[in-house]
């Protein structure tokens, strides 16, 4: 058990360019998550001279930061250092680059950012130049531009040079004599800053940088005492990964081989580990804590904003009162106003389609017709106790830096039998497969599966995730030798009963199908030959050998047995569905409503109400009719007025003798429309009328 050790101070300190610690606290123990994840624990003793460490690489120190734990007999922890590490924009800055961990460095760069400094530069080798940097200026290189100035050709203007014009760089230093030197950038071999502070935060810059794309090594420097410490953190880690080969003998037995894929990523050797292995998914995320962060301060005169970065980083508050400091240069070093950011998401979750229109008539299972339940073939026996399941390598690890393995950390007799699958009741050829239960007392992760059998290879697939107890069916290869003939196939609905419910009528009824079929095995060894039925558990299946459910594809399957180079002639199999048949009453149609109407299996109520249903529905067809015709006349109606206004409107300039006969034709035209459209607002109240009186016949079977 676990037992936090007393801290004789709760204190994480950052120690800044201190050396690093000689000796590392020995690995004893790695536990390796499905979230990428990994849990490393070290033991040993502390105090001396020469203190203990962590090696951490640095873009694993966050993760170490906030999951550290010490836990021990006896002992206490008084410090744990580490040295500091700058953010690439604050350490770039600090050393007058440009802030953007993207943005190339040119000895342009540089040189701007040592406006001010004493250097030493070299030219060519052979010249040296000693004194402080006053600026670095360019001028318009007439070679460059291929045009040297004359008096007829002066050269480009001033707003011509402001564009993409070839410049030649020139640093302008002072020396300690006064005189100011000008020195061609291009020329430069070296440049030297007298300041060691200088040197310093330009060697920052670059190790920020490193950091950030690199995973270069770290230390946790720890100091404290005890004989027996362990100190565990999580760091980031390559996921495992399982492998499976399940060995299939000749009595249908079978052996499932586990073996586990880790790989060490790290620059330490991995030796005489513990090694754990779990198939789980603990909440692990990313926060930034090993980085100083800073807040904004307002600048009292001006207003001033906040900043994720010093604001005096490199400059004063008298240059940006006076000098009028570009803000938008400011908030481009700083990035984000915000010091801390968090994203959000959801480790679980439905994914569904939206439907743009709801289909007239939606058939699927029955609720009221109770046929059978296939489904409960398929209840397992087993159940999961625990959330998440641990496996413990069989011997401790050995591992060097950047090497991999195969760690085996299962080996169980498991529950499966080869089979011969048919996705459905159709002509072709069949697919090898086997179908395998769970039937070990932990979860399996998902891994590759390789079966073997019958002396050699067999094929191999994808065992997903296992619960104790599930099951499942995995395709493993074609099977060339096993084919299915479809002689004769009928289906008809027999209804059973109707129910009016939410503006639809519901038809509950038994479908049967009845399939003949030929099976054909060439093979020299019998077959179980597995079809999947696209029906639902409500189901009943009579000519097959034996039945089972498919809980992954909730579908029913059909067995057939067959021996070595034997065949099945005209085998009938019978299989009835209970299902039902929603429709919207304003969808219902005399074609469907008919055969309700005398159908002997339903009672003489739902008869009766189908019955006065077909006499309105027939009506109210009569009456979309009529409202169709008036609309169809309306529309013609429509066309002849904008007609006559064509020719009334051509016709403007011309006497008003010619115009007369356009007028009152025109008039009498909407006149007629009118007279339309009174008559269609009689139709359609009369068909609003007749769909009540169709949908009152349908309501009297509601339930």
């Amino acid at each position: 058990m676990l037992r936090p050790i007393c801290l004789a101070l709760t204190l994480l300190t950052c120690a800044c360019a201190t050396a690093p610690r000689e000796r590392a606290l020995p690995l004893t123990k790695l536990r390796l998550y499905e979230t990428g994840v990994g849990y490393y624990e070290r033991a040993g003793e502390l105090g001396g001279p020469a203190g203990a460490t962590l090696p951490v690489p640095s873009g694993h120190l966050d993760d170490a930061l906030k999951s550290l734990v010490v836990l021990g007999a006896d002992g206490e922890v008084r410090s744990v250092a580490f040295d500091s590490r700058q953010s690439p924009a604050v350490a770039r800055a600090r050393a007058g680059l440009p802030p953007q961990s993207d943005a190339p460095i040119r000895v342009h760069d540089i040189l701007l950012g040592l406006r001010g400094q004493e250097i030493i530069i070299d030219q060519n080798k052979a010249r040296r130049v000693r004194g402080r940097l006053v600026d670095v200026i360019g001028v318009p290189d007439p070679d460059l531009l291929g045009v040297r100035p004359t008096e007829d050709n002066p050269g480009p203007s001033t707003a011509e040079q402001a564009g993409a014009v070839p410049e030649k760089t020139f640093a302008l230093l002072v020396t300690r004599t006064g005189r100011y030197r000008r020195v061609d950038v291009a020329a430069i071999d070296e440049i030297t800053p007298v300041d060691p502070g200088v040197r310093a935060r330009m060697q920052a810059a670059l190790d920020a940088t490193v950091a950030l794309r690199s995973n270069t090594r770290g230390e946790l420097e720890l100091e404290g005492e005890g004989a027996d410490l362990r100190i565990g953190y999580l760091a980031e880690s390559p996921v495992w990964r399982a492998s499976y080969r399940l060995v299939l003998d000749a009595d249908e037995a079978a052996t499932l081989q586990g073996w586990a894929l880790v790989h060490n990523d790290t620059e330490e050797d991995w030796d005489d580990i513990d090694l754990e292995l779990v198939n789980g998914r603990p909440d692990s995320f990313l926060f930034p804590l090993a980085a100083p962060r800073y807040e904004r301060r307002e600048l009292v005169v001006p207003d001033r904003e906040l900043s994720s970065v010093p604001q005096l980083l490199d400059t004063t508050p008298d240059a940006m009162w006076g000098d009028f400091l570009d803000l938008d240069t400011l908030r481009s070093y700083g990035g984000s106003s915000s010091a801390y950011g968090r994203g959000s998401g959801s480790g679980f979750g439905t994914r569904g389609t939206r439907v743009s229109s709801v289909r007239s008539t939606q058939t699927g299972r029955s609720d009221l017709l109770s046929v059978g339940n296939l489904a409960e073939l398929a209840t397992g026996s087993g159940r999961e106790t625990k959330t998440a399941f641990v496996y413990g390598a069989g011997q401790p690890l050995d591992l060097g830096a950047g090497r991999s393995a195969m760690v085996p950390f299962l080996q169980s007799e498991l529950e499966s039998a080869a089979i011969t699958w048919f996705s459905s009741f159709a002509n072709g050829t069949a697919r090898h497969a086997i179908r395998v239960v769970n039937s070990t007392a932990q979860t399996l992760p998902e891994g590759t599966l390789g079966v073997f059998g019958d002396g050699g290879f067999a094929g191999e697939t994808v065992l997903p995730r296992l619960k104790p107890g599930q099951r499942r069916f995995l395709g493993i290869g074609d099977d060339p030798d096993t084919e299915m003939t479809i002689v004769e196939r009928d289906s008809s609905d027999e209804p059973k009963r109707l129910v009016y419910a939410r503006g639809r009528l519901e038809e509950h009824f038994l479908r049967t199908t009845t399939i003949v079929l030929d099976l054909d095995n060439r093979s020299g060894q019998a077959r179980h030959v597995h079809v999947k039925i696209n029906a639902s558990s409500n189901t009943t299946i009579e000519g097959a050998d034996a039945v089972d459910f498919d809980a992954e594809r909730e579908h029913p399957l059909a067995i057939f047995e067959l021996g070595a180079s034997a065949s099945i002639d005209g085998r009938k199999v019978v299989i009835q569905e209970g299902l039902s048949r929603r429709t919207n009453v304003a969808d219902l149609s005399e074609a469907q409503i008919e055969p309700l109407s005398v159908a002997a299996t339903l009672t003489e109520a739902e008869r009766e109400a189908m019955k006065a249903t077909l006499a309105r529905l027939t009506a109210q067809h009569e009456a979309e009719a009529e409202v169709a015709r008036i609309k169809a006349e309306l529309a013609t109606v429509e066309a002849d007025i904008e007609r006559l206004r064509g020719h009334l409107q051509a016709t403007g300039g011309e006497g008003a003798g010619q115009q007369r006969p356009l007028v009152e034709r025109l008039l009498e035209t909407e006149d007629q429309l009118q007279a339309i459209r009174d008559e269609l607002d009689e139709a359609e109240a009369t068909l609003a009328e007749r769909v009540e009186t169709t949908r009152e016949a349908v309501s009297v079977l509601g339930d």
